[in-house]
C-alpha cells in the first residue's frame, strides 16, 4: 500500500492539534516537485524546500522546519495555482508552501509493512522513514515510517506516540499498513535546535 506521508492528526487529546500551518516562501524557479507530507527544510537563504533526506539533525541541512500540508504559486503560464502538489518548475514564481511546523504537532504516518505491524509495545520508539515516490493525482508523498528500524535512537526522525483507532488499524492479523501517531523529535526539528541555519 504506497503512503501518504505525514498528516496532521486531529486525534492527540491535550495541546493544540488543529493542523494549523505558516506560510513559507520557496524560491522562484524551484525545480523540484514536493508533495504534501513532505519533510521541509529551511535553507540558510530563508526560503524552503523539500527535504529529500531522512532527518538525523546531525547538521542543519538534515533537519527538518516541518511538514509541507499545501502550496500556492504561480505557474509558467501565468496562472496562480492551489494544491497539494507544488509542480516544479524553473518559470514558477510567487510560490509558498503552508507548512506545520508547530513542534509539538502531532502527525498520522503509514507504517511500512517489510519490518512487521508495529502494535502498542512500539509507542515510544523512535523511527526514520523511507521517502517513497510522491502521487501525481494526488498530491500526496509517499512516504512511510520504516517499522523494521524502530528504536531507543535518539536521532531517528520520528517518535511513536500513539496508535489511533481510526478504521485501518483494528486488524490485529498485522496484514493492513497501519497508521501510526507521531511527532517530530526535537533532535531534528529546526525550531528546537541550537544550530542556526
Amino acid at each position: 500500500m504506497a503512503g501518504y506521508g505525514m498528516r496532521p492528526s486531529l486525534f492527540a487529546s491535550g495541546g493544540y492539534q488543529s493542523g494549523g500551518f505558516t506560510e513559507y516562501p520557496i524560491v522562484d524557479g524551484e525545480t523540484d516537485d514536493i508533495y504534501t507530507g513532505h519533510f521541509m527544510l529551511q535553507e540558510a537563504s530563508g526560503y524552503v524546500t523539500v527535504l529529500a533526506a531522512t532527518p538525523t539533525g546531525a547538521t542543519a541541512v538534515l533537519s527538518t522546519v516541518g511538514v509541507a500540508v499545501g502550496f500556492r504559486y504561480v505557474d509558467p503560464n501565468g496562472v496562480p495555482v492551489w494544491g497539494q502538489k507544488y509542480a516544479g518548475n524553473a518559470n514558477n514564481t510567487a510560490a509558498f508552501a503552508f507548512i506545520a511546523d508547530n513542534p509539538t504537532q502531532q502527525f498520522l504516518i503509514q507504517q511500512d509493512s517489510v519490518g512487521g505491524t508495529l502494535l502498542q509495545a512500539a509507542v515510544g520508539l523512535n523511527a526514520p522513514v523511507v521517502q517513497g515516490s510522491g502521487n501525481d493525482n494526488t498530491g500526496l508523498s509517499g512516504m512511510v515510517l520504516d517499522s523494521s528500524l524502530a528504536a531507543a535512537t535518539a536521532t531517528l526522525a520520528l517518535r511513536i506516540v500513539g496508535i489511533p483507532k481510526d478504521g485501518t488499524n483494528e486488524n490485529a492479523s498485522g496484514t493492513e499498513t497501519n497508521n501510526l501517531l507521531v511527532q517530530i523529535n526535537p533532535a531534528v526539528h529546526q525550531r528546537l535546535l541550537g544550530l542556526g541555519l
